[in-house]
């Protein structure tokens, strides 16, 4: 046991190191549309500089980033930076600026307070430009992160990858398009549909490929007109406010998966009994023994990945999570199998990342023969809350991602569950524990402020469908996605019922109920918060949460609820000195994009102390 002064001594010279080498990253990300060959394919992309994934940041905790961006697409921008705890200025919403027309300009400028894997992407109408590919990778680290690197607890990064999880639809010439979304076959067990549940097997739900290339929508969901998309479009899917219950307004997964902006080489075979590797120099070559470092994040509009990585005769690998949202654990990690009471679908060793989330893992390669493939699969995730179907029985097909070849061998040390990383003796640096710590201050009611304001001081976030569409509290939170703002931008869009107010400095304890059938990814804008624990319909813990961890993104399970606690911690405005940049106003939303398109969003506004 660490005791106080030691670690105040010990966070003092960590804060000191990192404002002594602590610098400017300026860029400049320019949106475009972009033929890009995706492996195979060549498609008419959203790009930013060309390609997608954007550039990659990589920076370290009190790094300050300025990003000029410019708008070459024939719709209007806006760039989020999710996760990222900055001014509010510069987050990347309808809330915050008003979208970036064609021609355009806008810069964005922040530091980095916290170490994690994040994102950025589009945030306004999201749901189309990031199927077509406006997304990048940011990675922070800190002297902890560097440290065991530098001891070799993590693997260096030349063993070290980043994987930018995604999907999307290309269209075919126009008659050419495929009447199924995922075609029947072995590794296609079921696909979600209202048309006919059974389905077995490879049924397919609607919209097809068909019906989004030569039967189009524009940007709301509404018939576009003009007659089929030519060859390499990527469709629009987001579906329309009047579809109700008509199948063919849903939005399906997209046909390919994307890695890094590519579709993987495939494999034949399945996670349990692996065959041959299409392209043999896709595969990433490692020494047998040693270990390898993946950065993980699903980038996917609605997507959920199911992560297994098998040997060269199907036997499970696992995942070893060493952190994600929000930088390094206090210790590694194996998941699934069962949290308290909580069945999470998934057996221990495999991982699930639901839009938005991110995951850091380490895996120990085995000491094989030279010349053996291990492949990292995603197979399909049972999210809509069924229990009629067992695992490997959800949505989507089972597909390769990335594939290691041993060449050599190199032993060295390996990570274990429960060995230390945050804990660990050369850096006695825990996770804060906001679990044992008060809350502070409940929500601010709105009707006491001058001028009174709309809004609520339930702590509660019910997500749930009202009219056949997603909602939160039973509101369609359209107008917060620049739509009531008339002649005064941004700064005239309306609060809502549904709206909750807090002060600067307050410890606040939320709950994300999810009243529905299907699981959904809550996203706070502007500020980390710590899962404390999941509870039942009666409000009765089914499992607390015996880790430390700030996320920015939780899946919140069908018909469950998530107890978090978020610490709404001041930051320099964009210059880097002045305090004041968390007041303002911060999205809460389902990261299943369509969804929070649908309505499935709401906001916290900070104010002032």
């Amino acid at each position: 046991m660490i005791s106080v002064p030691a670690r105040a001594v010990f966070a003092l010279l960590l804060f000191a190191a990192a404002a002594a080498r602590a610098k400017v990253i300026e860029m400049s990300l320019v949106a475009g549309e972009t033929p890009v060959d995706l492996g195979g394919v060549t498609a008419r992309m959203y790009t930013f500089n060309g390609t997608t994934p954007g550039p990659p940041l990589r920076a370290q905790v009190g790094d300050r980033v300025v990003v000029h961006f410019e708008n070459r697409i024939g719709e209007p921008l806006i760039v989020h930076w999710h996760g990222i705890e900055l001014a509010n200025p510069s987050d990347g919403t309808t809330l915050t600026q008003d979208p970036v027309p064609m021609g355009g300009r806008y810069t964005y400028e922040f530091t980095f307070s916290r170490p994690g894997i994040f994102w950025y992407h589009s945030h306004r109408t999201p749901t189309n430009p990031q199927f077509r590919g406006l997304y990048g990778s940011i990675v922070v680290t800190d002297a902890a992160d560097r440290e065991l690197v530098r001891r070799g607890v993590l693997p260096p990064e030349s063993r070290s990858r980043t994987l930018m999880l995604a999907d999307t639809t290309v269209c075919k010439a126009p008659g050419a398009n495929d009447a199924v979304t995922f075609a029947a076959g072995a590794a296609v067990p079921w696909s979600f549909s209202r048309e006919g549940l059974g389905g077995f097997p490879g049924h397919s739900a609607a919209p097809t490929p068909r019906d989004l290339c030569e039967s189009p929508r524009d940007d709301h969901g509404q018939p576009l007109g003009g007659g089929p998309l030519p060859p390499g479009a990527v469709p629009n899917i987001q579906p329309a406010m009047n579809c109700g219950v008509n199948p063919r307004c849903r939005v399906n997964e997209g046909q390919l998966v994307l890695v890094n902006g590519r579709v993987p080489a495939s494999r034949s075979g399945s996670p349990d009994a692996p065959g041959l590797l299409a392209d043999p120099a896709a595969a990433w070559e490692l020494p047998a023994g040693s270990n390898a470092r993946l950065r993980l994040i699903n980038a996917a509009v609605s997507r959920y990945f199911r992560l297994r990585l098998s040997d060269t005769a199907g036997r499970l690998v696992p995942l070893l999570r060493v952190g994600g949202q929000g930088g390094l654990l206090d210790r590694v990690r194996v998941e699934g199998g069962k949290a308290g009471e909580v069945d999470l679908k998934y057996p221990r060793g495999e991982l699930v990342l639901a839009p938005a989330e991110r995951a850091d893992v380490v895996v120990n390669l085995p000491q094989g023969r030279r010349g053996d493939v291990l492949t990292l699969w995603t197979e399909d995730y049972s999210h809509y809350g069924t229990n009629e179907y067992p695992y490997g029985y959800g949505a989507l097909p089972t597909v390769p991602l990335a594939h290691i070849r041993l060449a050599g061998k190199r032993p060295v040390a390996r990570l274990s569950e429960g060995d230390p990383l945050r804990l660990h003796a050369a850096v006695r640096d825990p996770v804060a524990n906001l679990k044992t710590v008060k809350a502070t201050a409940a929500l601010v009611d709105p009707a006491r402020l001058d001028p009174p304001r709309p809004g609520t001081t339930n702590p509660e976030v019910l997500l749930t469908v009202l009219g056949l569409r997603e909602s939160i509290d039973g509101v369609h939170a359209i107008a917060l996605h620049g739509t009531g703002g008339g002649d005064s931008g941004f700064r005239g869009i309306p609060h809502l019922p549904s709206s909750r107010f807090a002060r600067v400095g307050d410890l606040t304890e939320l709950v994300f109920r999810n009243g529905t059938q299907q699981h959904h990814p809550v996203h706070l804008h502007g500020f980390s918060f710590q899962p404390v624990r999941l509870l039942d319909t009666q409000g009765r813990s089914v499992y607390e949460y015996d880790y430390q961890e700030f996320v920015d993104t939780i899946d919140v399970p069908d018909l469950r609820a998530a107890v978090v606690r978020v610490r709404l911690d001041d930051r320099a405005m964009a210059d880097g000195r002045a305090s004041g940049g968390a007041p303002g106003r911060w999205f809460i939303h389902c990261h299943i994009f369509n969804h929070a398109e649908l309505g499935m969003m709401s906001e916290l506004t900070v104010l002032p102390r």
